[in-house]
């Protein structure tokens, strides 16, 4: 698998014909897209990176995995964008986002179980979170011949 960019004709697939022509008449809608899409596209690489997985150098794509995610997001933020357009607000579209939603916090989760992503080409050396955190004890412990007293 490979990083791609999402262009603004990737969300446009996800339409019909007479969608995209309702959607594309609107003033300003192409340009509301892609502004949506660059938000969409940022805070997926920042979950994939809170998530301990690795990014690229280019700042603009993803993993090809979480493409389909990517769309379903920005795809339903973008409807939402547009309150007279309730008609494209399908219970589908709906719940694709919400499980992209879920999937992407799956993958910024620090659980071990977490999924991953394929790793980039060329890889971005900024440090990540980190996965646990450590705690420090200033108790001393306490031993005699005969006994352990454990921690006072």
């Amino acid at each position: 698998m490979a990083w791609n960019t999402i262009s603004t004709s990737d969300v446009l697939n996800e339409f019909t014909a007479a969608e995209q022509a309702a959607l594309q008449g609107i003033q300003g809608a192409t340009t509301e897209l892609a502004a949506v899409l660059a938000r969409v596209v940022a805070k997926m690489r920042s979950q994939i990176k809170a998530g301990g997985n690795q990014l690229d150098m280019t700042g603009q794509t993803i993993p090809d995995g979480l493409q389909e995610e990517a769309v379903a997001v920005a795809r339903w933020r973008w409807l939402n964008s547009f309150p007279a357009m309730a008609a494209l607000k399908t219970k589908e579209r709906r719940e694709a986002y919400e499980q992209a939603a879920a999937m992407m916090k799956e993958v910024s989760s620090n659980e071990p179980n977490r999924p991953r992503t394929e790793l980039p080409p060329i890889v971005d050396t900024t440090a990540a979170p980190v996965d646990g955190v450590q705690v420090a004890r200033r108790q001393k412990r306490q031993t005699t011949r005969k006994k352990f007293s454990g921690f006072i």
